[in-house]
């Protein structure tokens, strides 16, 4: 029977072609590495190298030995580790009630693939999260932000409104339309400055606790909305339109997080999955 020394030291002057160079690699001495594999040649009766100043040659049967071996020792070396109780980390999320989670799904999804040893959790507060899908306004104290992408806002009505078909509306197009309220997102203001702006006086409508909800009230008929493009396009029963001027209002959508090192690690590692999604 061959011992896992030996062989672990013959694989190594197989690979660097060097008596020293393995030594260095295993932390022995050059007498240690050559004694190990000339019990090795006495154990299978045959030479395992041709030796020369420019180094180590396999012979055939080293060429065999590399083979049959090198797989059965790597996996006995790493068997402590697979042994060992595994180590699982939990990472926390939150999103924000005015980001949909639906673009963040595959980069989700291919993260826990990876990193099996992660042990993903929803966090109903942004204070307790470790990563964070949000815009950057509203980002958490004491998070960095990682930008994915940036849209524009646009009007949200149900698909079978007579408005639905437009290509562009003007403030008084909707001027007595009841709105769905996003009282959670801070750019609601902005639009909603920029209807008084107008002169517009808007119907009074209800408020909604999340952006899903708002596009079920809408596809609902029950109102419309002003909503971010990447929210609106996700429901089937909801149609999107500009109104006038308020392409000029924008926000960039991405992920926060701590500033420790996993949670910087998960983040940098979504971030990436993400951006390749797109391309």
């Amino acid at each position: 029977m061959l011992d896992m020394i030996p062989l672990r030291y013959f694989l190594s002057a197989y690979e660097t072609g060097s008596i020293s160079l393995a030594a260095r690699a295993n932390g022995v001495s050059q007498p240690s590495v050559s004694a190990a594999i000339q019990r090795l040649e006495r154990d299978l009766e045959g030479a395992l190298f041709l030796r020369s100043r420019q180094g180590l040659t396999a012979t055939a049967l080293g060429d065999r030995l590399y083979r049959e071996a090198a797989p059965s020792v790597a996996h006995l070396t790493e068997l402590p580790a697979r042994l060992r109780p595994e180590v699982r980390q939990r990472v926390r999320l939150h999103c924000y009630p005015d980001v949909l989670l639906a673009p963040f799904t595959a980069p989700l999804q291919a993260l826990i693939r990876r990193r099996p040893e992660l042990v993903p959790e929803f966090a109903a507060s942004p204070e307790t999260c470790d990563l964070a899908c949000v815009a950057e306004d509203c980002a958490p104290a004491g998070h960095v932000f990682l930008p994915l992408w940036e849209e524009s806002y646009c009007v949200a009505l149900a698909r079978s409104h007579p408005l639905a078909t437009a290509t562009c509306l003007q403030p008084e197009d909707i001027q007595s339309l009841p709105r769905i309220h996003r009282p959670y997102c801070p750019t609601a203001d902005q639009l909603y400055a920029y209807e008084a702006a107008t002169g517009a006086t808007p119907a009074p409508g209800a408020a909604a606790v999340n952006d899903q909800q708002v596009l079920d009230l809408v596809a609902a008929g029950l109102g419309l909305a002003f909503v971010p493009f990447t929210v609106g396009e996700t429901h089937p029963g909801v149609a999107l339109v500009p109104l006038s001027g308020i392409t000029e209002v924008r926000r960039t959508v991405g992920i926060s997080h701590r500033k420790t090192v996993l949670a910087r690690e998960v983040a940098e590692e979504i971030a990436i999955s993400f951006k390749e999604k797109m391309i």
